[in-house]
This record gives C-alpha cells, structure tokens and sequence, in this order.
C-alpha cells in the first residue's frame, strides 16, 4: 500500500502553493492525505471546493472528537466558531451569525470608512518620517487592522497594542501553555468590556449585542461574541497586508500601474486574496467534517470522515483563472475567489477587510513610490506555529 502524501507539505517558497499540492490537483479534484491528527480528504479544485463550502452536510465539528488529539489554538478557534460541539453547532452557529452579521452590514461598514482611511494616512505619514530601514509589519500591518476591531468593539485606545499582542498568542499552535493564557486575557479583559459598557454604552458592538434579545444574553456569551470578532477580525487581513505588500514588490509593472491608477486598488485586493498563500500553506486550508455521507468527484466521503478544502489550490486552479499564477489587476470578468469562503460560513467581516486593504493599497505606493524589501525575501520567516501564519517582520527601505 502506498503511504499517503502527508500534510503540511514542504515549500521552498516564502509564498505560493506548494509543489505537492499541485501535482495533487493536477491528478484530480480530491484526495486522501495524512495529517499530524488524522487521515483527512484533500479537495483542491476551484469547483468541488465552492461546491463543499456550500454544503451544508459538511459542518465545523468533529462527530468522534475523542478519535483525535486537537491543539489548543484550533480547539479555542472552533469554539469561537460555536463549532465545537457535534450536538449543538445547528442551533448554535447560526445564532452566532444572526447576532453578528448585522454589525457588520455593508451600511455600517463603508460609514468606517473615512475613518480606517484616517488610520492609515496617519500611519503612513509616521513609517514616511521614520529613518529606513523600517519594519513595515509593526508600523502599518499590524497596527491598522488592531486599531480597526478595537474601534468596532469600543477598545480604548490606550489598550490596543497589548489587545494584539494577546489574540496574535491565541492562535499560537506551538505553545498550548501561551495560547491558554492569552485567550484567557482576552476573555477577561472584553468581559470587564461588556460589564462597563452596560452602564456606559457607545457606538460600538458590544453595546449593541447588550441591547440584543430584549437586554438577555449573558455577559459571558456577549464576551464570547465579542472575542470572535477580535480574535477573527484582524489577524486575517494583517496577513494579507504583509503578503500584498510582497505580491505588489514582486510584480513591478502592476505595482507601476497601481501608483499611475490607485482606482485599481479593488482590483489589486481581490488578486492579493486570492493569491495570498504562504509556508506551507495553513493559511489556505479550510477545516470541516462530514456530517452525511457526500460524494465528490466519483469518491465517497464517509459521515465522519474529516475534509480539507484547500481554498489556496482552488483559487489558482487553471479551470477557473487563466495564467492563474499570475498577478493580474486587469482581469477580465475573474471568477469569485473563496479566500473568504463561500456559502452560510461566508466570513462575516469580508466588506470591513476589503475597506481595510483598499485604503492600504490605494495609497502606499503613491505615498512611497521607492518602497522595496531591505532584506532578500527569501530570508522573512512565515509564523507556520500560527493557525493564520503571517510574518513577524517585513524590513523595508523608501
């Protein structure tokens, strides 16, 4: 028999697809890998993957949670996710996503606008007058996207930083010691949140989730609420700043393009999520279980079994993009990208992280046209410890 191909796969490159997930899409729409927990199906391409993420016999719980060990951070992220519990995720989840997803309309959201705009020229303007070599993650990834969740959940401004400092440790696979404590940091500290705000309300989430269900929910669950947005409001799109950064640095002409025309900005975005990929590609990799049996691409998928939808490998499937690979601003009528997935679990926060990497991309290569790694990009080191991956530092000079 042979050995089943055997995930994380190795990538010599920073950022991109792996070699192996490749051939593996090449050979067909899905297959059995080997993961450090359990056996699991690989779906790879563009059509089977958006067809699963739709399904709703596919859900976010595990049916035998004790056939598997699970680390710390993927369990705290499923529970965040109300996706813990095979008994109770269908009742569960979608009340999550009812009190959720109207705090993030699209009318609320483009009224943040000006604001996150406000953000980043400020932050521009300081990493302007900084002396290179600067580190572009600490002075305007990270910084932005904390700045933006910590002012939909009414965060003073004064505990931001270690309000970033504390979710980035959540989702630390390495250290179940670390990912513990600082989840519970968070949880501490937005429930003291919640507490103050039910005698001093503002314009923010949290004050409109205590005023939800005639003035009912819990301050624990409200704080629950609460740690979801921040723990899955920010991290994402400080990834995607960093990576977009990198795409635009290695495709000068269409960074040229961006600078002479930043009316191109949404164009950009959508390119940089969907080729947004790094390491090894955890980043990229959705997480679901069988709740029926399903067939895909002639194979039987057994309740139970668990499924990886391989949302990066979809996203440059040839089938669905031509010159897939390519960073492209120009493209013709694309087809929708999954980087926010797809169907009834369609991230909540895709309209906020759109506004976010638009403003961002609209205007840094118009503010600092001679923008270039100081460092030879092959020696960034991509966070594989983290769920979300990402970098730590992008040293640059202007």
């Amino acid at each position: 028999m042979n050995e089943l191909p055997k995930l994380p796969f190795d990538n010599p490159a920073v950022m991109g697809i792996a070699p192996q997930m490749r051939t593996l899409q090449k050979e067909g729409p899905i297959a059995r890998v080997r993961t450090a927990g359990e056996d699991a199906w690989l779906v790879t391409r563009y059509d089977e993957v958006r067809k699963l993420l739709a399904d709703r016999r596919l859900g976010l719980s595990d049916p035998k949670p004790e056939r598997a060990a699970k680390n710390t951070a993927r369990l705290t992220m499923m529970a965040l996710m109300a996706g813990d519990d095979y008994d109770t995720e269908a009742t569960e989840h979608p009340l999550m996503r009812e009190l959720l997803v109207p705090r993030f309309s699209t009318r609320r959201m483009r009224l943040m606008k000006s604001r996150i705009e406000s953000h980043v020229d400020e932050l521009l303007d300081q990493l302007a007058g900084s002396a290179p070599p600067v580190d572009l993650h600490r002075a305007l990834s990270f910084p932005l996207p904390t700045m933006v969740v910590c002012d939909l959940l009414g965060v003073p401004l004064a505990d931001q930083e270690r309000i970033g400092l504390w979710a980035r440790g959540t989702f630390d696979q390495s250290d179940s010691e670390h990912s513990v404590n600082t989840f519970q940091q968070v949880v501490d500290y937005i429930t003291e949140l919640v507490i103050r705000k039910r005698t001093d309300p503002g314009d923010d989430i949290l004050s409109e989730l205590i005023a939800q269900k005639g003035g009912s929910l819990s301050d624990e669950y409200i704080a629950r609420l609460g740690c979801a947005v921040l723990l899955f409001g920010y991290e994402t799109t400080i990834v995607r700043i960093d990576m977009g950064v990198l795409l635009m640095l290695r495709n000068p002409d269409q960074r040229a393009q961006l600078a002479k025309n930043p009316g191109l900005a949404p164009a950009a975005v959508e390119e940089i999520l969907r080729l947004a990929v790094g390491g090894k590609g955890s980043n990229a990799l959705i997480p679901r279980y069988a709740h029926s049996d399903i067939t895909v691409g002639g194979t039987s998928i057994r309740a139970g079994d668990a499924v990886l939808l391989a949302i990066g490998a979809a996203n440059i499937d040839s089938r669905a993009y031509p010159d897939s690979d390519l960073l492209d601003l120009t493209r013709v009528k694309p087809r929708t990208h999954m980087a926010f997935g797809h169907g009834t679990r369609h991230c909540i926060g895709r309209v906020l992280a759109r506004i976010e990497l638009t403003a961002v991309f609209e205007r840094l290569f118009r503010r600092l046209p001679d923008l270039q790694l100081a460092v030879p990009e092959e020696s960034l080191r991509w966070q594989e410890h983290r769920i979300t991956g990402g970098f730590d530092e992008i040293p640059v000079t202007f």
